[in-house]
């Protein structure tokens, strides 16, 4: 009888089942579903981009009219800044939305806008913006996010995302929401740059200049400079908001190469 000797494995044998092989798997599984993910947010975002331009800016005010009872009991907003938004919205580019200003007692250094054209701020950012052309600048940033439809683009975005999740059963999925809040915020921060061009170039076909339009800014990156213990007043801002000097910078080349027609 023969003696049989077991030869030893070679490098070339596969003796990694349920090791490295197992992790590669999930690995690419992993990447799979995010790239998934991406691709169907994607899309969702440009059916809601589709959707949107099919409203008219008369139903979308319509719409969201109801927002103004949530104002009802602040304070009338200065007659300096009612009187720089009624000359803001004598600009002829502006789309047709029943515009109104509204007034936000708030330590909270923001201003904000709602779909149909309801634009307010807080009493703290009216109390540290001194000029004209800055207070306007703020207020044309915030028309700019009304003339791009960019709150009703996020709202029906994430009604549509909604739905898509409730639909394929996983949307307790941890790492799905956490792709679609990463995807927001990116998004937003997109939306802010945009509304900064075109607040920027309202106030200068409105008042025939730009300077001063910045000190909003300015005033936050010297908050923000104090580093550790950034004041809560700013902590809503930031939390959405691209970095300061990156957007101070776009908008001192912008000021540069003069008006964006």
């Amino acid at each position: 009888m023969v003696e049989f000797e077991p030869r030893e494995l070679t490098d070339s044998v596969d003796n990694s089942r349920g090791g490295k092989e197992g992790w590669r798997s999930r690995l690419k599984g992993i990447v799979s579903a995010v790239v998934f993910l991406g691709v169907a947010y994607l899309a969702l975002g440009w059916m809601a981009h589709i959707a949107v331009g099919m409203i008219s800016p008369q139903t979308e005010s319509k719409w969201f009219r109801w927002t103004d009872e949530i104002f009802d009991d602040g304070p009338p907003p200065p007659k300096r800044m009612q009187g720089l938004f009624d000359r803001l919205l004598q600009d002829s580019e502006l789309a047709d939305f029943d515009y109104r200003l509204v007034m936000l007692e708030s330590d909270d250094m923001n201003a904000f806008a709602v779909p149909g054209g309801l634009i307010g701020f807080t009493t703290s950012l009216a109390e540290e913006v001194h000029s004209e052309i800055g207070l306007a600048f703020v207020l044309g940033h915030e028309l700019g996010h009304v003339q791009h439809r960019h709150g009703l683009d996020r709202l029906g975005r994430s009604l549509l995302t909604a739905l898509s999740l409730s639909w394929t059963g996983i949307d307790n999925s941890f790492l799905l929401k956490g792709s679609v809040n990463l995807a927001e915020l990116s998004f937003s921060r997109q939306q802010e740059l945009e509304a900064d061009a075109f607040g920027l170039e309202l106030v200068r076909r409105e008042f025939g200049t730009t300077e001063g339009a910045l000190e909003f800014f300015t005033v936050v990156q010297a908050m923000e400079e104090l580093g550790p213990g950034t004041p809560s007043r700013l902590s809503n801002f930031l939390s959405t908001h691209p970095l300061t000097p990156d957007r101070i910078r776009a908008l001192e080349a912008q000021t540069s190469t003069g008006p964006s027609r």
